[in-house]
């Protein structure tokens, strides 16, 4: 039901022991500009169409379970600044446009 909330603009549900996958719902809230789902006991894969969120400039899952390649539309996605998705079972090569930062 998440996704019906269609002017949300910051989602923040860090360390509530959400478990199950990630909605694909969520990637209809197209003004979302910061997403934090982390510390949670999500799983399964990264929905493709997240990284489609047309004014999405944070993204926030690390801790969870989540595995499968990260979507290549987040690689691609202009105004994404910060994506963190340590700690979780990720594979695959991430593609992007962006330069490393160095920490």
């Amino acid at each position: 039901e998440l996704g019906y909330l269609r002017t949300l603009k910051s989602m923040s549900l860090y360390g509530n022991k959400l478990s199950g996958e990630i909605p694909k719902s969520l990637s209809q809230l197209n003004n979302l500009i910061e997403m934090d789902l982390s510390q949670n006991e999500l799983h399964g894969s990264i929905p493709e169409g997240i990284g489609d969120l047309p004014k999405l400039e944070a993204l926030h899952l690390f801790g969870n379970n989540l595995s499968g390649s990260v979507p290549r539309k987040l690689g691609t996605n202009g105004k994404l600044q910060f994506l963190d998705l340590s700690g979780n079972n990720l594979t695959g090569t991430c593609h992007s446009h962006w330069e490393a930062a160095s920490p």
